[in-house]
Parts: structure tokens; C-alpha cells; sequence
């Protein structure tokens, strides 16, 4: 289960290079900006435009490809699994047909393009957030959370949730590894069975590892507002140049976005 570890750790993220060198402020306005452009598009051309660039520049700093595949497989899985199921259910002209022994899949014109469009969509958000969690570690978040005035309640949430994923995990592994031993695994049926007596107890010991937490804080006077952020310096040159630059790209990306190419 050590993949798990490796895909919410931050070790990319503590790393020095140009992109983690970036004030989390402009990261921030950066990200959230191109989201909504990423969802208000009305064309493949953005989305795609984004996947692409994000790619391109998490390859700039030296990530390992697999790292970049492990963080992607499961959106990919489900932005083919849309695209699936839109062509085979929307729109009404055939656009490609498929005979296999015992069924005859065929894929619909108009369902294609819209799944292709939710896929690109898919692809582009996944892309910008996985670009974001490698350049920036939860206590920058944090504290480019504090300065944009957002509630002291959901930072404190963010921190204690990133905190005990870890715990969760070591717990999800003792337990992977204990079923194993007892040869849980053996068989498919026995996996199944396993992996929902697993996700079974692990919301108990979720449950318990809380109310725990809770009383021991609580315990020690805890009353909230006690998250420690780091300290942002003001904005410098290079800061308000990236923002005019963002004022510049947005408009365009809207206009682009915005035009039906089919």
C-alpha cells in the first residue's frame, strides 16, 4: 500500500525549483481562475490546452513520469468510462459500430463529441489541481488560505484531514497486511469479501481515531483558531507581474473557450 503514501505525500512539493518558488497566492488565484474557465468552456481546445501545459511543466521540474500516471490513472479510468457511456447511449446517428460475440456496441455521433468534451473537461481540472498539489505543500495552502480571509474553521478542517490521512493509511496497511497472512487475498472471492471487511472497519477505527482526537484536545484547552501558518512577504515585482499577466491571459482563454468549433 505504499503508493497510497506516495500519492497525497508532498515530497515533490518540498522540493526547490521555479514552480515551487512561486508565491501560493498567484498559484492560488492562478488555479481557481483557469478552473472555472476549465468548466465554463464550450470546446475540447482549453481543457486540452491545460492537460497539456500541465504536463509540460510538471516534465520542467522533474517529475517522474510514473508519479504524474499514479496520480492520473483513476480520472483517466472514469473520463473513458463517460466517454463509454455517452457514445453508446446519446445522440442518434451511428458514427462507428463494433460486433463482438454476443453484442453489437455502437457508438453514437453526437455521444462521442459530448464525451469527448466531458473527458477534456476531466482531464484539464485533474491536470491543473495535480500541477498545483506538486508545487505546493498544505502549509503554504494554509497560509495562502489565511491571507485570502477564507473561515479559520475550514483551514483548521484542511490541516487535522491531511494530518490523520497518513494515519488512516498506516492503518489500511496493517490491516492489507494482516488479511494477506492469513491468505485473505487468495482468491477473488476473497478479495471482495476482504476488501469490504476492510473498508468496513476502517470507517469504525475513522470513527473512533476522531472522538479520540477530540477528547484530547479538548482536553488540553484546545478552542480552535491554533493553526500555525507561514508568514507571506508582500507581494514584489515578480508577483504583480504574474497577475497582470493573468489579467491578459484570462480574457483570451474566455474568448477561445467560448467558440463552438463543432
Amino acid at each position: 500500500m505504499g503508493f497510497l503514501h506516495h500519492t497525497f505525500s508532498d515530497l515533490y512539493a518540498r522540493r526547490d525549483n521555479w514552480l515551487t518558488r512561486v508565491d501560493v497566492r498567484i498559484k492560488m488565484l492562478y488555479v481557481v481562475s483557469l478552473l472555472f474557465i476549465n468548466i465554463w468552456a464550450k470546446n475540447v481546445t482549453v481543457p486540452l490546452c491545460f492537460f497539456v501545459a500541465s504536463f509540460l511543466l510538471l516534465f520542467s521540474i522533474k517529475i517522474p513520469l510514473m508519479a504524474i500516471i499514479r496520480n492520473m490513472a483513476l480520472p483517466m479510468m472514469l473520463a473513458m468510462l463517460i466517454l463509454l457511456v455517452k457514445g453508446l447511449h446519446e445522440g442518434e446517428r451511428v458514427w462507428f459500430s463494433l460486433s463482438i460475440p454476443g453484442y453489437n456496441l455502437v457508438f453514437k455521433e453526437e455521444g462521442v463529441r459530448n464525451g469527448l468534451h466531458v473527458c477534456s473537461k476531466v482531464l484539464g481540472g485533474v491536470s491543473l489541481l495535480m500541477l498545483f498539489s506538486f508545487t505546493t505543500t498544505i502549509s503554504r495552502l494554509c497560509s495562502g488560505m489565511t491571507w485570502f480571509r477564507l473561515p479559520h474553521t475550514v483551514i483548521e478542517i484542511l490541516a487535522f484531514m491531511y494530518r490523520y490521512i497518513f494515519l488512516l493509511l498506516d492503518e489500511v496497511s496493517a490491516m492489507w497486511t494482516a488479511q494477506k497472512s492469513r491468505l485473505g487475498h487468495a482468491s477473488w472471492k476473497k478479495t471482495i469479501r476482504s476488501l469490504g471487511i476492510l473498508g468496513g472497519l476502517l470507517i469504525i477505527r475513522a470513527f473512533d481515531r476522531a472522538e479520540r482526537t477530540h477528547e484530547a484536545m479538548y482536553a488540553r484547552g484546545y478552542e480552535g483558531g491554533g493553526i500555525l501558518t507561514m508568514p507571506l512577504s508582500p507581494w514584489r515585482k515578480k508577483e504583480y507581474a504574474s497577475f497582470t499577466g493573468m489579467v491578459l491571459i484570462i480574457p483570451i482563454l474566455i474568448y477561445v473557450g467560448n467558440r463552438c468549433i463543432w
